[in-house]
């Protein structure tokens, strides 16, 4: 992956400062934000694709111009003081050793001088890798986080809430791992965590969007459709263990996809435009493109308890937007034969959270965000950055 993306990607970020004026003047943005990254990990480079996408409008209604940039030729430009940036964006992959992080990131809180330094962490899960690097941050934006923002003082075993989980319910182990335990976020730093863009965003599900821009209709022959397959080996393996066991005991009428195969992305797509529920259990993170492309494809989701999450578009309303169950999968069966015999109260949760994806990514909602990301910073108390708009935590 990492070989693919840099040469997809890399050489365009790299003619730098060439064609810098160009792409900044083009725009006419009054305001010039500068992004960085290591451009090692796709699922981190995600966060700053709706840059991109939507770069018309954040100049027109934020007056915002943003240049993405690799580590080095961003602290050139900073160096060289030209452009004027008003602040500066930083990601790096999560694969960076922990002494390296905080080097680079004390370079660009040095480079970035007076200037607000945001940290974007593009991760799957909620945790700070890093808590080391929060004091050296204006901002930390993720791509979802914990509802309560107290959940960051715990120490975890492992890197996340769900490590710990899995390291205390299924015994797996962490030791040899690049994080063997995280400490915890100081409590005088939890307040820079905030919530900006999640997977959504991803040009994954824009295209699929595109594809698909009205809720698919005609007959769906399979009750319930689920893609859980992993290595026993990885420690994912035990937030997917219990789906089979669990479907298993619904009604020998009910119609059950479990497959197990890789499949092409059209064949993978078709699946959930046939079924009415998808099941889709943690993995890395909590959220997974599977959460956004079911609602696109018109399945009702079923998953894990979300309640801890904040993030945004938030299609994680109980009962709403998505059907809960127990993160051990013990009611699933349960859940999923009551929702069965409900097929209009399934196509209005269905068509609850299609309206809800859509009308974020159709109307603005990312710019919306980066509009309330702004107003902090020029106000200099980021920790007063309000809960993700559409959360129900706001």
């Amino acid at each position: 992956m990492q070989a693919s993306f840099r040469a997809r990607w890399g050489h365009r970020w790299r003619r730098l400062p060439a064609h810098v004026g160009r792409r900044l003047a083009g725009r006419g943005g009054r305001r010039r934000w500068l992004l960085a990254s290591d451009l090692l990990v796709y699922t981190s480079e995600q966060q700053f694709h709706p840059f991109d996408r939507h770069a018309d409008r954040l100049a027109s209604d934020l007056g915002l111009t943003t240049l993405q940039s690799d580590l080095d030729a961003a602290l050139a430009l900073l160096a060289a003081g030209w452009p004027a940036f008003d602040a500066v964006g930083l990601k790096l992959s999560f694969r960076t050793p922990a002494a390296e992080a905080e080097r680079i990131v004390a370079r660009f809180r040095r480079a970035a001088g007076n200037r607000p330094l945001v940290y974007f962490d593009g991760d799957d899960d909620l945790a700070v890798q890093w808590p080391a690097i929060l004091p050296l941050c204006d901002l930390w934006l993720k791509k979802h986080a914990y509802r309560d923002r107290a959940a960051y003082l715990a120490p975890t075993i492992g890197k996340s809430n769900l490590t710990d989980h899995a390291a205390r319910r299924f015994g797996a182990s962490f030791d040899d791992d690049i994080i063997p335990a995280n400490p915890g976020v100081p409590a005088t730093e939890t307040g820079k965590i905030a919530v900006l863009a999640s997977i959504a965003e991803d040009r994954k599900i824009a295209g699929l969007l595109a594809r698909l821009p009205g809720l698919p209709e005609g007959p769906r022959p399979v009750d319930v459709v689920c893609r859980a397959t992993v290595d026993p080996a990885s420690w994912t393996w035990g937030f997917r263990r219990g789906v089979a066991t669990a479907l298993a005991s619904l009604p020998p009428t009910a119609r059950v996809l479990l497959p197990t195969e890789r499949v092409s992305q059209e064949r993978y797509y078709d699946e959930m435009l046939q079924a009415r529920l998808c099941v889709s259990p943690f993995g890395f993170g909590e959220i997974c493109w599977r959460d956004f492309e079911a609602v696109l494809c018109g399945a009702v989701l079923v998953k894990p308890d979300m309640g801890h999450v904040e993030t945004l578009p938030d299609i994680f309303v109980p009962h709403e937007t998505y059907l809960p169950v127990r993160w051990d999968f013990a009611d699933l069966a349960a859940v999923c034969a009551r929702w069965l015999a409900r097929p209009e109260a399934c196509a209005r949760i269905a068509g609850a959270a299609r309206s809800r994806l859509v009308a974020h990514l159709s109307g603005g909602g990312f710019v919306a965000r980066m509009g309330e990301v702004i107003a902090a910073l020029d106000a200099g108390r980021p920790w007063m950055l309000s809960p993700a708009a559409g959360s129900r935590g706001s």
